[in-house]
């Protein structure tokens, strides 16, 4: 490509090579044995792969585990601190993610698909250079380097011609540490979102003894989506499928304006259910969507929400079960299967003692999902400004 920067910017600061201000741009092997050799847990080395690279997030429960002697046979060089990792290969999704290595996966090493750019610290912070990666005009600027078929993939050199607008030293501090803050906000929400189900289910589990077995369908109306897809307008409401309740809304997402009751709209806080394809039981936090089939809404009658949100989890590998063996295109449950499956519930006075302290958690859930969405979209606004010089902050945000 010609030398000029992907995106628009401030015309002082140079456009310099990315090879220019990195002391490392490269990527590692698969280990001797492949996927087969991994461990199932960590004794030395960790090994980082594509799944474990989101955009600006790196995911430290994705991680396989590798052994001394295959951190030694590996091309390529162990992570450190401050590394920015680029997917350099995948699908329309994965390919050009880029995260910063999270400390605590330390030691480690990389796949093929993943590359290394280690900042040049004279030169460039590792969070301007991760901005830089994950600017709306760079993921298709680096697709723009495809050497690959369908399957997208740049090279080393690729990498190293990146054309860089490069602020002072000041400035891409600043740059760096006001994203961050966001980032660092929204991973403490997200560690809330682990935690707090985890918590509602050790206290659940603690009070079942003395408790009742019930049919799943007593906890709930199980009301299933319609078919909402087929001539939708392309405006309004988000159709939501299983696709979108497992990653959100995506490219292929449809939109519709249509009208449908109240039992098949989905609103921030309502229970969901796939019972059709990957089986699961999800909290709703985005906007007003449309359920499409394949969906049940969950509205509980007599129970308090975690607790049928709890139950339906807990019961969640039965149902898999069952779909597994009922599979020939794709794997479901039936509306009976609600009434002939069973689950233990705490007791109704358990149940009331554990309220008091539940009820306030399963509320600041909702509340933590909610305020990443706003977190992500202002940061994600911010970045292209500060990037251009449109928007300048003063000195490391603390």
């Amino acid at each position: 490509m010609a030398g000029d920067a992907p995106f628009d910017h401030d015309p002082a600061w140079p456009v310099v090579r990315l090879a220019d201000v990195t002391t490392k741009i490269g990527s590692g092997a698969t280990p001797r044995g492949g996927s087969e050799s991994y461990l199932p847990s960590r004794e030395t080395w960790a090994f980082v792969r594509s799944q474990n690279v989101f955009s600006r997030r790196f995911d430290s429960d994705a991680l396989a585990f590798i052994n001394e002697e295959q951190a030694r046979g590996l091309r390529g060089v162990s992570l450190e601190p401050g590394d920015v990792l680029l997917n350099i290969t995948g699908d329309g999704v994965t390919f050009g993610r880029a995260a910063m290595v999270d400390p605590s996966a330390l030691p480690a090493c990389v796949n093929q698909h993943v590359a290394i750019v280690r900042a040049d610290t004279n030169r460039a912070i590792p969070g301007y250079l991760l901005a830089f990666l994950t600017h709306p005009d760079v993921k298709p600027y680096i697709a723009s380097f495809n050497s690959g078929g369908s399957r997208r993939a740049i090279t080393k050199g690729h990498i190293e011609s990146f054309q860089v607008p490069l602020p002072p030293l000041a400035e891409q501090r600043a740059i760096a540490s006001t994203l961050a803050a966001f980032d660092e906000k929204i991973e403490s929400n997200r560690r809330l979102v682990d935690l707090i189900p985890q918590l509602i289910r050790s206290k659940v589990d603690a009070v079942l003894v003395g408790g009742d077995q019930v049919s799943v369908s007593s906890l709930a109306l199980f009301i299933n989506g319609g078919a909402y897809t087929k001539g939708a307008s392309g405006t309004g409401r988000m159709v939501l499928r299983i696709a979108e309740l497992n990653s959100g809304p995506g490219g292929s997402t449809v939109y519709n304006d249509i009208d449908v009751p109240d039992d098949k709209t989905a609103r921030a806080g309502d229970i969901l259910m796939s019972w059709s394809g990957s089986l699961g039981v999800y909290r709703w936090f985005r906007d007003e969507a449309i359920i499409n089939q394949h969906i049940f809404k969950v509205i509980p009658t007599g129970y308090p929400a975690w607790i049928v949100f709890d139950r339906l989890d807990a019961v969640m590998p039965v149902f898999r079960g069952v779909a597994r063996d009922k599979a020939t295109t794709m794997g479901h449950i039936q509306r009976g299967h609600l009434e002939s499956t069973s689950v233990m519930v705490p007791s109704a006075s358990s149940i009331a003692r554990l309220a008091h302290a539940l009820d306030p958690l399963w509320e600041r859930l909702l509340l933590a999902e909610r305020e990443n969405m706003v977190l992500a979209v202002t940061r994600d606004a911010l970045l292209p400004e500060l990037l251009s010089g449109r928007m300048r902050v003063q000195g490391p945000v603390a």
